[in-house]
């Protein structure tokens, strides 16, 4: 094998370890970090779901409220036709039901369209990584004579 193939073979494998494996693990990491959110959110959704079913509190709920520092506080919560919601930055904003669960679920199908793209960006990235591979593979034959 000459030196020149050899130094391609070289740079092929540093750029798949420097760069492309590195975009790739980022990529994972804003995966994980879109899907946490997401899968928040639909935390939030069904907890507003279950503290509004009047079948199950038909004369509102108790919850304890944290006041500061891990120190607690009994609440009783009657109406539910109102609720704060916090739209980011500790900015809370005040919904109807209705209004709190199109929000919620607004928000919940934009995380899922960031994951698909993260998702597709994953793929490029493997998909060029075994390009590169396959790259190296073809260099590293012996030609016939």
């Amino acid at each position: 094998m000459t030196s020149n193939i050899e130094n391609t073979i070289t740079k092929y494998e540093n750029f798949i370890n420097d760069v492309l494996k590195e975009d790739l693990r980022i990529i994972h990491l804003k995966l994980e970090k879109v899907n946490a959110e997401a899968s928040d959110l639909i935390q939030q959704k069904h907890a507003l779901r279950v503290m509004t079913d009047k079948n199950m509190h038909p004369n509102g709920f108790k919850t304890q409220m944290n006041l500061g520092c891990n120190f607690f506080m009994e609440a009783s919560v009657a109406d539910t036709s109102q609720l704060l919601i916090n739209i980011g930055l500790n900015t809370y904003l005040e919904f109807t039901l209705l209004e709190a669960n199109k929000y919620l679920d607004a928000r919940i199908k934009v995380f899922e369209q960031s994951s698909q793209e993260l998702l597709k960006k994953a793929a490029e990235t493997k998909a060029h990584i075994k390009l590169m591979l396959f790259g190296i593979s073809e260099l590293q034959e012996p030609k016939p004579s």
